[in-house]
């Protein structure tokens, strides 16, 4: 990324963490300290890196995200990250959403591209390389976020354009796979966003394939083929994050985070959390991220 297109980023993104912008759900991220083996869950969004690099790691494979590389996570995931920083040369990026209506009103014009001739990555993620056209898109979208009229106006149609631009890339087979057909990987989006969304209550895995229309043993793998967790693990971990967030964020005490994310015994939610974790749930704020130095 050139310099300009740093110092608009470094602008817009002053705290550390995360920042909003005036489009929502498009997010600017910056740390100035190196972070190891904290777990985020991301939203479907597609990272552009400015500065520095983060790896991901989920299912036995490493993602590299960099100012060479985006990160597209198709669904909702949760994965280990690993990022680099420093108060001189922050880590600097931004998260563009990848949104059912604009995404599938783009698929719906566009040729499908055909499966590749290799064994493709079936987890809902990828890493490729930026092209100039993305890197002259989002640096558009970086400027607009500077004034609430550019935002508003032009926002929206550069992150069309943007989308477009991924749907474009070599890899992007997956993002048409999860938004545009009725296979196996879209019944398993379906299914992940329904525990998004009812994570509270209880869930099994024999309702979840039964809304689906899928044996439970069929269900069970193209769930793992997609996420690396099978379905408990997975619900588990989205309780456990939103917890995090709860008490990190909110300042939800730790039994009222945990029966808000569907937890019936705080002595287990709280070996769940430490098990996850590696640190209880009453020091969330001291331990988001993790962070080490050296």
């Amino acid at each position: 990324m050139n310099k300009e297109y740093i110092q608009c980023l470094n602008q817009l993104a002053p705290n550390e963490g995360f920042n909003k912008t005036l489009l929502k759900n498009v997010m600017l991220y910056r740390t100035e300290t190196p972070i190891q083996g904290t777990i985020f869950m991301y939203d479907p969004c597609v990272v552009f890196v400015a500065q520095r690099r983060k790896i991901g790691y989920v299912g036995g494979e490493t993602f590299i995200y960099d100012p060479g590389h985006y990160l597209a996570v198709p669904t909702l995931l949760p994965f280990e990250c690993d990022a680099d920083g420093s108060p001189e040369e922050p880590f600097l990026a931004m998260s563009i959403p990848l949104e059912v209506k604009t995404t599938g009103e783009l698929i719906s014009q566009m040729e499908i591209p055909p499966p590749p001739n290799v064994s493709k990555n079936e987890l809902a993620i990828y890493s490729d390389e930026i092209t100039e056209e993305l890197v002259d898109a989002t640096y558009r979208l970086l400027c607009c976020l500077k004034s609430v009229e550019d935002a508003t106006i032009l926002g929206p149609q550069l992150i069309r354009e943007i989308i477009y631009r991924l749907l474009k890339g070599p890899k992007a087979y997956l993002i048409f796979e999860l938004f545009s057909t009725d296979t196996n990987q879209i019944k398993i989006k379906r299914s992940l966003q329904h525990i998004h969304e009812k994570y509270q209550t209880k869930l099994n895995v024999e309702s979840l394939a039964q809304m689906e229309g899928m044996s439970i043993s069929s269900f069970h793998a193209q769930f793992k083929k997609v996420t690396s967790n099978s379905p408990l693990q997975y619900i588990k971990s989205i309780r456990l994050n939103r917890a995090r967030d709860l008490i990190t964020f909110e300042d939800t005490t730790v039994s009222a985070a945990a029966y808000r994310v569907g937890y019936e015994s705080v002595p287990q939610f709280s070996r769940e959390f430490k098990s996850y974790f590696g640190y209880l749930p009453k020091d969330s704020k001291a331990n988001y991220p993790i962070r080490k130095t050296g």
